[in-house]
């Protein structure tokens, strides 16, 4: 998987890894070039650094810096169509596309962190406690199952799209080579099963949950750092991909009944620069105005500061549904100021304002209760519990002349999985779940329909002509 990464690349990967601290502080006098492998690991004081500097991988321009939200998105039927990011947008994307490439690079870039520093832990076993080994192994699993969920759902159909998932998936990658063995024919690897995949993703968060911790004492570590509760919530997010809806129900539960997180005042707080860290994020990609993955590649710059995606299509979702005066509309929806040649001014989303500095949202309180309301829904139908969880959310926002829902707004059980995949689309818009949501009930896009070849994005043909393992998705 690591052939289309240079000799060269690959060197200053370990080395980057071992040397990064997540807020580009300077660790020591030591010459970065003097150090080596077995020095990155050396004490626990550069164990506990390298295992910060996972998040710098984390941060990664072309992936989890925020292009990865960005390229569900912007298929779905909530944005207008956005040329800025090449073929994705417009579903027109070729073999060669220079952003696909980055996105795929991006993402296997990113997985070379854990991969690097789970190999190395593994081979330099006594240099901290059991428990703060665990800590770091249990945050690399995390990386790792969280980049592999956002990459097989790029690069891959649905899990539902064959019964059994045994359609392709993306490579996985394990194991984390150096630039002696890049080049090796066992690195040379096909794709693994969409099954295999999500297998791998369930396997890392199941076993971060016991290694992580339920908090951190620092508030910015609380939000920017993995726990067990982020690990939870992402496990409960694949588990509803797969359909295992009394699994995803438990997995939110636990984190509703640990009670470490509630939602916020209002649904702008944990979007505004001063409170990125708050009770309601339960893990985010944190962001700062000197370590940021620039100005063509942050959120608040897509969104907020250089406008390439408008959001005409969320803006337009019929009163009925979203009404005018929903706290989502009036906090986090802005008309353009720059003139255009229609008579309808675009609209942005103002989720992220901070241009460079804003945080990437993974896992929120608000989608804990969805999600969990969702697996209710599916498994024991219309319940209290399942609609109390909906309330939550949506009495937030929701105007005061709207009544709250009860068990007898809903007719039956589907009517009740539907108003929640409405509330995901209000509440969790633009934070890369809109088209995945689509995709797994097998619904279409205004754009696209489900399970068309270009749903999905092409193998980079770079990647294809340097492994003949690799197989191309239809169509492209």
């Amino acid at each position: 998987m690591y052939q289309n990464i240079t000799l060269r690349q690959l060197g200053l990967c370990a080395l980057l890894l071992a040397t990064a601290t997540g807020c580009d502080k300077v660790l020591d006098q030591t010459p970065p070039f003097a150090l080596t492998q077995e020095d990155a690991f050396a004490n626990a004081d550069r164990i506990q650094k390298s295992a910060v500097g996972m998040y710098d991988q984390l941060q990664n321009a072309e992936f989890l810096g925020g292009r990865a939200l960005i390229y569900s998105d912007i298929r779905s039927d909530d944005t207008n169509p956005a040329g800025f990011f090449g073929g994705i947008g417009t579903f027109n994307p070729l073999a060669n596309d220079g952003t696909v490439t980055n996105a795929w690079t991006g993402g296997y870039r990113t997985i070379y962190g854990p991969n690097f520093f789970l190999q190395q832990i593994a081979k330099n076993p006594g240099k901290v406690s059991p428990t703060l080994e665990q800590n770091y192994i249990g945050e690399a699993k995390f990386i790792r199952a969280l980049t592999y969920f956002h990459l097989v759902n790029l690069f891959a159909q649905p899990y539902n799209f064959t019964a059994d998932a045994s359609h392709l998936g993306v490579v996985l990658q394990l194991d984390a080579p150096d630039a002696a063995t890049a080049f090796d024919a066992s690195q040379a690897k096909p794709r693994s099963t969409v099954k295999e995949v999500y297998t791998q993703i369930e396997k890392d968060l199941t076993e971060a949950i016991v290694g992580l911790p339920e908090t951190y004492t620092t508030t910015f570590d609380k939000t920017a750092r993995a726990t067990k509760d982020a690990a939870r919530t992402l496990l409960s997010r694949v588990y509803l991909y797969e359909g295992r809806y009394a699994d995803a129900a438990r997995l939110a539960g636990e984190v509703v009944t640990g009670g470490r997180h509630s939602l916020t005042s209002t649904p702008a707080v944990p979007f505004t620069l001063a409170t990125f860290s708050n009770v309601e994020s339960i893990f985010s990609v944190a962001m700062n105005v000197s370590d940021n993955p620039n100005t063509n590649n942050a959120l608040g710059q897509h969104y907020g500061r250089r406008f390439d995606i408008s959001v005409n299509p969320y803006a337009l979702i019929p009163v009925a549904q979203f009404p005018a005066d929903d706290r989502r509309r009036l906090l986090l929806l802005t008309p353009s100021t720059i003139p255009t040649s229609t008579s309808s001014p675009l609209v942005y989303t103002k989720k992220y304002n901070e241009a460079s500095a804003d945080y990437v949202p993974i896992t929120r309180y608000a989608e804990t209760l969805l999600n969990r309301a969702e697996g209710l829904a599916q498994t024991t139908g219309v319940t209290a519990e399942a609609v109390s969880l909906l309330n939550l959310v949506r009495d937030r926002s929701k105007p005061a002349t709207s009544v709250s829902y009860t068990i007898s707004s809903f007719a039956n059980a589907q009517a009740l999985v539907d108003a929640i995949l409405l509330e995901r689309r209000l509440e969790l818009a633009f934070e890369g779940h809109r088209y995945y949501d689509l995709m797994r009930y097998k619904r279409n896009s205004s754009r696209i329909t489900y399970g068309a070849e270009k749903a999905i994005l092409p193998i980079p043909q770079v990647d294809i002509l340097q492994n003949p393992n690799l197989v191309q998705n239809p169509g492209y």
